[in-house]
């Protein structure tokens, strides 16, 4: 008894022993650390905030200003959680509400840029090596766009690589807090954007593993594995609880209602307990888009082709070099933490497989989860050549490149996309001016410029005497005649009028005329 005892004692000795060897690779940033990615932050920063939008921004990124700024339901599945943190910016005083938002999508894409120089440090990159690597990733097109449009991307990737790092930090030290804080930003990333839920198998093994590790069996892991699980669904119990608090015809920004009075495809929302559920199931599981799901083998294909031009370099030679610099990070990185091949697996396969489930082309078939992993993978390859303790000459050489690359990215920022700018609707919004619009006004909008319009009539005016339709161009004049004798206006001139009708320009928009012979006629 009292020999086996000695052997229980030592093994648990040995195993705790190896645990604190493990713990203790988490340490502090050192000053230079800290400073190298400080810099990176500042600079990323100071060339990104000029460049955001004004105010309210034409389609989905209007429409979540204007939801944020009137808590109220988005597009779908409803981004809840963006749209309840952006209400919270919108609260800031003496500043455009669009803007907050605007600068709130922005310090999320840092934030996640910043996660990213993070986690190749904690792998073994240096610090340096780091904070060009971050510079360098928001020099692609996709994370530069994503930096500087109000949308949900940068959002939902700050808070899955949040999720990732806390995972790898729980892996390290086992605290309970940083398992459970993963869970709930995972969820949250979850609830906002669902293709998110493609890395959960991923994200589940590196949790898991890190579960057994430091409890020591299944059974005695099982109720921190059930407190993440009740963590990671908390948010999506939030989304669906605030879909169906805010499903009201009184809403202003109500999309359910909007797509129903031009579908007429959904019950009313008065139409009983059963009804409301169908329309939060209905926006909560982005039911409207379900058509763009699924693919051939042709079809998947031809979106592995696309992804392949839109990772970056389009020589095969270049594409070859950068693969294998992939691989060997993610090697690397497996060596020195196992669950790290899992975290930033996932991040790649979340977004490969819903780019290849999903048939749209552009922004909505994300790609930030995968440029993150990639990054992080590099920057950890390059760390046998500069390791965290490198002597002070290849220090000095790392610092100065990191200079080198602040300056570059500072005039580079110039001549990179500007499709943000271009969403910006405030001199469209300015120019209609809904505060001296005709009163009883009907505007016929489609959806590009129905959420700045909905901004300015419920953010920017109060104008509720106005009537604001989004719909197609197909559905206006049989939506019109809910509003007889009311002024007609329309945002595009390519409409099939009826006999003795004309459009006449109207400051941006076009006017419903009636040519008197014609409503005389009618009226006899």
């Amino acid at each position: 008894m009292g020999v086996g005892s000695q052997s229980v004692s030592g093994t648990d000795e040995s195993r705790i022993a190896a645990e604190r060897q493990e713990g203790s690779r988490w340490t502090r940033l050192t000053r230079a650390d800290r400073l190298a990615v400080l810099i990176a932050v500042a600079v990323i920063a100071v060339v990104t905030v000029p460049r955001l939008p004004a105010g309210v921004c034409y389609g989905d990124g209007g429409d979540l200003q204007f939801a944020s700024a009137t808590l109220g339901i988005a597009h779908p599945p409803g981004y809840t959680g963006y749209v309840t943190l952006g209400f919270l910016l919108t609260l800031v005083p003496w500043v455009e509400p669009a803007y907050m938002v605007s600068l709130g999508c922005l310090a999320a894409g840092v934030v996640a840029v910043w996660l990213c120089m993070l986690m190749q440090i904690r792998l073994g990159a240096n610090a340096w090596v780091a904070g060009m690597v971050g510079l360098g990733l928001t020099a692609l097109p996709r994370v530069w766009q994503n930096l500087l449009a109000p949308e949900v991307y940068a959002p939902s990737l700050a808070f899955l690589a949040g999720s990732a790092y806390l995972l790898l930090k729980y892996t390290r030290l086992g605290k309970r807090r940083d398992l459970l804080l993963a869970a709930l930003l995972f969820g949250v990333a979850a609830a906002n954007r669902p293709p998110v839920l493609f890395a959960l198998p991923f994200f589940a093994v590196a949790g898991l593993q890190a579960c057994v590790r430091w409890e020591g069996s299944w059974r005695r892991s099982v109720p921190r594995l059930v407190a993440a699980a009740g963590c990671m669904v908390l948010p999506a119990v939030y989304a669906l609880g605030f879909l169906w608090v805010r499903d009201t015809p009184q809403a202003a920004c109500n999309y359910i209602e909007q797509y129903n009075a031009e579908t007429r495809a959904l019950p009313a929302s008065d139409a009983g307990a059963g009804a409301g559920l169908r329309r939060v199931i209905w926006h909560a599981s982005a039911e409207q888009f379900r058509n763009n799901m699924g693919n051939t083998w042709g079809g998947v294909r031809s979106k592995l082709r696309w992804l392949r031009r839109e990772l970056g370099p389009q020589q095969r030679a270049t594409q070859v070099i950068v693969a294998a610099i992939v691989i060997l990070g993610a090697v690397i990185a497996g060596r020195r933490c196992g669950a790290s091949v899992w975290l930033l697996g996932g991040m790649a396969a979340q977004s490969v497989i819903f780019v290849c489930m999903y048939r749209v082309y552009g922004q909505a078939a994300d790609l930030l989860p995968l440029l993150w992993a990639v990054a992080v993978a590099i920057g950890v390859a390059l760390s046998p050549l500069v390791p965290r303790q490198a002597n002070r000459t290849r220090r000095l050489a790392v610092m100065g490149l990191l200079i080198v690359v602040c300056a570059w990215t500072a005039v580079d920022a110039a001549d990179r996309p500007r499709e943000a700018r271009a969403a910006d609707a405030t001199a469209f919004i300015k120019a209609v001016d809904l505060a001296t619009f005709p009163a009883d006004a009907v505007i016929c909008s489609s959806w590009g410029t129905s959420p700045p319009l909905w901004y300015a009539r419920h953010v920017l005016t109060g104008r509720g005497d106005i009537r604001i339709i989004n719909a197609g161009a197909r559905h206006w004049l049989r939506m019109i005649e809910d509003y007889p004798g009311r002024p007609v206006f329309f945002t595009d001139s390519r409409v099939r009028l009826p006999q003795g009708c004309e459009l006449k320009p109207f400051r941006k928009l076009w006017r419903l005329e009636r040519e008197p012979e014609a409503s005389a006629g009618k009226h006899e």
